[in-house]
């Protein structure tokens, strides 16, 4: 029997990805892995169709030619500030034989506790467990097989406009896919890069993308909190290009090599080049570059830290702050992070978070790069969130008659998608 092939695909405002695994004995086996600059996205939002499937298609083609392998079916990753989480009760009365909790009873409270208004132009993403009480005995984690009248569920609801998921679908439908899934981008990275323990000590993700910060927190093992904040890594690189006026993509160049978050890390003497717009070299103190830096890297975490107090829940996050994502990767993010001090209210004491870290994609094996790129978070997540669906996965291969032909194939025919290549 083959191994069961997962793929999933997170088309982010700055580079799409793809990943194909094979699943083996439980693990995710990376096969193959694609990258495609990002078109028709902007802030994590595809604002023209055709440009993202021409995105989707590049991406998918490397993938496959990586995996020697068709893409059977993918998961994507919904991204964006429209993203919102809510916090929902439900409540059912049980009615089985002998008052026995079964799945049905938990499938009935969960869709009790999704009977919320919302918006005519919203919708439910995902629905997420926290806990359960039995007849008023609260903090069940799953009463399966336990006994009662009353059953009651608090679920955290992740929500998103609709046009966005229906223009995420319609790409996807344009390359010849429906999505088996769509899962939010912040809960695969979450998936990748957490461990139980954080969860269940309670933790704060902070996924620092190109244009956005999304934010999940886990607090005794369950999902509590979730939104996103418009301020990504680019928001740094333009500050970068306006304050050293210098162009957009040297400015990307500078805060890679050279961009620290924290001033406390960076000596006087040290020093760097930039380049002039004639072309020409001229030399300064590398602190300039991080005195642009912090402030922004600092707004991102006030901003962070007012959503924080919206739960109250500062000091219960004792595993402190994980920051993954493509911006994550400056120098002296976690420092600075552990020395900034969130405030929850004008009246309460300010707060220092402490045992911060970067987070980066886990449990994986196969081709190990991404695992050192926090950028990957989203997408090896999604597909360690899909791992319990694999079985219905039909799985075909290039080395068989495929039921669908792999995208390099077709291109070399006249195919469906030369319409995005003219």
């Amino acid at each position: 029997m083959k191994e069961p092939i997962i793929a999933g695909i997170d088309i982010g405002s700055a580079v799409t990805k793809t990943v194909i695994a094979r699943v083996n004995d439980g693990q995710i086996d990376v096969i193959g892995i694609g990258e495609a600059e990002s078109k028709g996205i902007r802030k994590g939002i595809i604002i023209n169709i055709d440009a993202a499937t021409k995105s989707v298609i590049d991406s998918i083609i490397k993938a496959e030619d990586m995996a020697g392998i068709r893409v059977p079916n993918i998961i994507a990753a919904v991204n964006g500030e429209h993203i919102e989480g809510i916090n929902s009760k439900g409540v059912i009365g049980v009615n089985t034989k002998n008052k026995e909790i079964t799945s049905i009873e938990i499938d009935r409270v969960i869709e009790s506790a999704k009977n919320i208004h919302l918006a005519h132009d919203r919708e439910i993403i995902e629905s997420i467990e926290q806990e359960y009480s039995l007849d008023g005995q609260d903090e069940i984690k799953n009463p399966v097989g336990m006994s009662g009248t009353r059953l009651e569920a608090d679920v955290h609801i992740i929500t998103g406009l609709k046009y966005i998921t229906d223009n995420l679908k319609k790409t996807l439908h344009k390359v010849k896919f429906t999505s088996r899934d769509i899962i939010t981008a912040i809960r695969g990275s979450a998936e990748s890069t957490l461990t139980q323990d954080e969860k269940d000590l309670g933790v704060a993700l902070l996924d620092i993308g190109h244009s956005t910060t999304s934010l999940i927190v886990y607090i005794e093992g369950a999902v509590w909190h979730t939104s996103v904040i418009p301020i990504g890594g680019q928001h740094i690189t333009n500050d970068i290009a306006a304050g050293l006026r210098v162009t957009n993509p040297t400015a990307e160049l500078l805060k890679i090599d050279y961009g620290t978050a924290f001033i406390d890390l960076v000596s006087p003497k040290e020093l760097i080049e930039v380049p002039t717009p004639n072309g020409q070299m001229r030399t300064i103190p590398k602190i300039v570059l991080t005195e642009i830096i912090q402030p922004r890297v600092e707004e991102i975490l006030s901003l962070i830290g007012r959503e924080l107090s919206k739960l109250n829940c500062v000091d219960l996050i004792a595993s402190g702050l994980v920051f993954t994502g493509g911006g994550s990767q400056i120098q002296g993010l976690v420092e600075l992070a552990e020395a900034y001090q969130i405030t929850e209210s004008a009246t309460s004491p300010a707060i220092n978070i402490v045992g911060s870290r970067i987070g980066y994609p886990d449990k994986i094996v196969g081709i190990r790069d991404i695992a050192n790129n926090p950028a990957y978070s989203a997408v090896v997540g999604i597909l360690q969130l899909s791992l319990n669906e694999v079985e219905n996965i039909n799985i075909k291969s290039n080395k068989n008659k495929p039921e669908k032909e792999s995208f390099a194939s077709m291109f070399k025919k006249k195919n469906p998608f030369s319409e995005f290549f003219n």
